[in-house]
């Protein structure tokens, strides 16, 4: 059995869009994925099998902030000259600072904007960052 001790803190993750990094985060904080397997497979009429690589490298980056996040205007400010010009797209890192997890995706853009809606307390708006394609390395702790 080992006796070794690894720490995790919300505080510690980055996730830098355009160059700006984003405060202001709900719980569900962050997530990245990739839409397809990295290889599929098919089955011949004689049970011959055969795997192929799935070139799709496409991705989704969701990102949840509270209402309150300054965060929001600046994501609103992206998908709102993407929308006026073709010409949002920017660089997105998410990272572990104490750890080895990575996501880098060169090319991405709003896919879509966040909901709003209000109630007592703090709503969180979810926003949709789509990229062509996206990088993950899930490195666990350091």
């Amino acid at each position: 059995m080992s006796n070794t001790l690894q720490t995790f803190d919300t505080k510690k993750i980055e996730l830098i869009v355009a160059g700006n990094l984003i405060t202001g985060f709900a719980d569900d904080m962050v997530s990245a994925d990739r839409d397809a397997n990295l290889f599929d497979d098919d089955a011949g009429a004689q049970g011959d099998v055969v795997r192929f690589a799935n070139n799709d490298k496409r991705g989704l980056i969701m990102v949840k902030l509270l209402q309150t996040s300054k965060s929001n205007l600046f994501l609103s400010g992206l998908a709102k000259a993407d929308e006026f010009t073709g010409l949002g797209v920017f660089p997105v890192v998410l990272k572990d600072t104490l750890g080895n997890d990575l996501v880098v995706a060169a090319q991405a853009w709003i896919r879509k904007i966040a909901s709003i809606s209000y109630k007592r307390g703090v709503e969180v708006r979810e926003w949709e960052i789509r990229t062509n394609n996206i990088q993950i390395v899930v490195g666990g702790a350091a």
